[in-house]
């Protein structure tokens, strides 16, 4: 019978060591968290693993080759619980691979949050975001002298 197993990998190699598995006939899976980030004022995307560190791996309970996923590269060891190592049940496996495409999360304003502007003439005035202006700019709605004014500004210059 085969069952999911809790490997630890060394740190951002959770990739190769996926890959290495593969190459062995071996299944290798962890979740990927996909993020909305500012990189240098650039709205971009990024993928990331879920479970920093941690892969789960199938093999069959009586017969599999541990040995082999524990001399993989980018692989510590297995996760134990005391002389056993640790099984993942096979529900929260499957509920993990039918998310995985699914997950999105932005680190990035959203249309009708108070944001902070920061650029030199307009140091510290309050504003509120509005909508992406390409990917290196935002609009903002300035309220300036009690009437409420819509303009275009860097990304880097915005604190949310």
């Amino acid at each position: 019978m085969e069952s999911w197993y809790l490997v630890l990998c060394k740190p951002r190699q959770e990739e190769r060591a996926q890959t290495n598995l593969h190459n062995q006939g071996i299944k290798a899976f962890y979740p990927k968290l996909t993020t909305e980030k500012l990189i240098k004022g650039r709205r971009t995307l990024k993928q990331s693993a879920l479970f920093p560190n941690y892969l789960f791996v199938c093999l069959e309970s009586q017969n599999g080759n541990f040995s082999a996923v524990k001399n993989t590269r980018g692989i510590n060891g297995f996760v134990s619980y005391g002389a056993n190592y640790q099984i993942v049940p096979n529900k929260l496996i499957e509920q993990l691979q039918c998310e995985r495409s699914q997950t999105l999360e932005s680190t990035l304003p959203k249309s009708g949050d108070v944001v902070n502007v920061s650029s030199a003439s307009f140091k510290n005035i309050q504003a509120i975001y509005k909508e992406p202006d390409g990917d290196v700019r935002s609009i903002l709605l300035i309220n300036l002298l009690n009437k409420p004014i819509q303009m275009s500004v860097d990304n880097k210059d915005i604190e949310f």
